[in-house]
């Protein structure tokens, strides 16, 4: 009787466990909007140039490139720089045109509305902020409201189309 009494305690207790982990997991798994969201900071982080920043580390961002962007990206930004559909190689070679313009450069969201549409496709709408030093000492400072797409890749969600939102002024 003794024996039965501990293989049975022992099979709830591997049971209470599995299902305590199993509910944790369920629980504290990253939603999909959570992931958009730190998929598109990261994408203003890579855009982000500090003063003293290194070219070692500003190429290790630009590495990022192919984790952030889908194969193929639509772009409008309404620049010629800016405008298109570009691979990630073209992608990680305007990027780094971009930052070499800059002595020091901020890329920030706020705002930021993200619908998405299962299984695959999502989409974003958030107000981008650049503010910055380029090297022949201008400031630049930009407000644009934007519109994004991702695709689900590889289990990553991946920035597919970037454009500028028109907003009617009266």
């Amino acid at each position: 009787m003794k024996l039965n009494k501990r293989v049975l305690f022992s099979a709830i207790l591997v049971f209470v466990l599995a299902a305590g982990g199993a509910a944790a997991w369920y629980f504290l798994r990253d939603s999909d909007e959570v992931k958009i969201r730190r998929t598109l900071r990261e994408l203003c982080s890579l855009a982000t140039k500090g003063s003293g920043e290194k070219a070692a580390s500003g190429l290790l961002k630009i590495r990022q490139v192919e984790s952030l962007f889908a194969p193929r990206c639509q772009f409008d930004f309404k620049h010629e720089m800016f405008s298109g559909e570009l691979s990630d190689v073209e992608i990680a070679s305007t990027l780094t045109r971009f930052r070499a313009l800059f002595s020091t450069v901020s890329v920030k969201m706020r705002g930021l509305e993200i619908a998405v549409e299962p299984p695959d496709s999502a989409s974003a709408i958030f107000t981008g902020i650049l503010e910055g030093r380029m090297k022949d000492g201008r400031t630049v400072s930009e407000v644009r409201d934007l519109f994004c797409s991702l695709k689900r890749i590889d289990d990553r969600w991946k920035v597919d189309r970037i454009t500028v939102r028109e907003v009617l002024e009266m």
